[in-house]
């Protein structure tokens, strides 16, 4: 038995860009120790703006940035890195600039400089999802994230 975390890429088949922004499968063994975080949304980037606003927390890219960098600080802060991510729920409400549709490939754009990057390659597996409404009516987008590292 391997004591090793092993990523599965997503198979060559699925040809669609996205599926190439995934592990398809990641196995952890036993013994390896694991951090689950809450779900964590943005940081208001406008505070001249109108509170619980699109306009104070930004659009989906923005938003994205400040979720992603508050998870490496927290996973930072308690001993883990990026890079230790298996597993990312990433949900999203429809934006009003987007027809009402979540703004995926504002989202990705972002997502491809923290994972599977050149300083970051490892893909975590990951599930997107489209929901009715945030806790915050100002958020487009929410991330949960587990990570996981061997001794």
């Amino acid at each position: 038995m391997s004591s090793a975390i092993v990523r599965h890429e997503t198979p060559g088949a699925m040809t669609e860009a996205w599926a190439r922004e995934f592990s398809e499968a990641i196995e952890i063994p036993a013994g390896a120790k694991y951090i689950v975080l809450s779900g964590v949304g943005a940081l208001p980037s406008n505070p001249d703006a109108e509170p619980h606003t699109i306009a104070q927390f930004g659009d989906t890219r923005a938003q994205t940035k400040s979720v992603l960098d508050q998870i490496s600080h927290i996973l930072g802060s308690k001993g883990y890195a990026l890079g230790d991510v298996v597993a990312v729920q990433a949900i999203f409400v429809g934006d009003p600039a987007n027809n009402g549709k979540p703004d995926y490939e504002g989202f990705s754009s972002v997502y491809l400089e923290y994972f599977g990057s050149k300083t970051q390659p490892s893909l975590p597996t990951r599930t997107r999802s489209q929901v009715v409404g945030l806790v915050e009516p100002g958020w487009l987008v929410e991330v949960t994230v587990t990570a996981a590292k061997t001794a």
